[in-house]
């Protein structure tokens, strides 16, 4: 188990308000990412999963980067980020699963959690791949804005019921909606073979 006082944590401004990163600084692995709160668009220490975490104030610049990642992300632009760098060892094997499929939906496209389910051989597991999503240690990063309902509507967006941060970003990604549905031709896998993938 890794020494509790080498982890730490920064706090730094985007286009959503205030985002936080927890890494352990002597391996360089990220533990989590926490978004802001939605009414107040700050972060709440009481949100971080670890204890004894200490705040870092001169982070080096693999963090920096990494900062710049997310704000870059949030912000519409396509970032390949090394997902080595995340620390998956909490996780259950249903949630690595759920998690690394995740990652592989196409920037500027939209998945359902029901058709995210099919996508890891788990069609009756809708519920569960939310409830994974939900409570992704990595939002932003491990891009679960673009899973939507099955209706194809917005729904919450990390264990937060409003999807206006989620919305926000799917648009800046250049997604399009429709009365609040995502358009036809921004859902994955296509639902017209006409369209190719992005």
């Amino acid at each position: 188990m890794s020494n509790l006082t080498s982890l730490k944590y920064i706090v730094f401004n985007s286009l959503i308000g205030e985002i936080a990163i927890v890494w352990n600084n002597k391996d360089k692995l990220l533990k989590q990412i926490i978004l802001p709160d939605v009414n107040t668009g700050k972060f709440n220490y009481g949100k971080i999963d670890y204890h004894g975490v200490l705040s870092e104030t001169d982070p080096d610049d693999y963090i920096m980067e990494v900062m710049s990642d997310v704000k870059e992300i949030i912000m519409g632009k396509d970032i390949h980020f090394d997902y080595s760098h995340l620390d998956f060892s909490i996780l259950t094997d249903f949630q690595r699963i759920v998690l690394l499929k995740q990652k592989d939906i196409p920037h500027g496209r939209v998945t359902s959690y029901k058709k995210l389910a099919e996508l890891i051989d788990k069609p009756k597991s809708a519920r569960p791949v939310a409830n994974v999503l939900s409570s992704n240690p990595f939002p932003i990063v491990i891009p679960c804005h673009r899973t939507v309902r099955s209706d194809w509507t917005i729904g919450g967006y990390v264990g937060m019921n409003d999807g206006l941060y989620k919305r926000l970003i799917l648009e800046n990604e250049g997604v399009q909606f429709e009365k609040d549905v995502v358009q036809k031709k921004y859902r994955f896998p296509s639902e017209d073979l006409s369209i190719p993938y992005l």
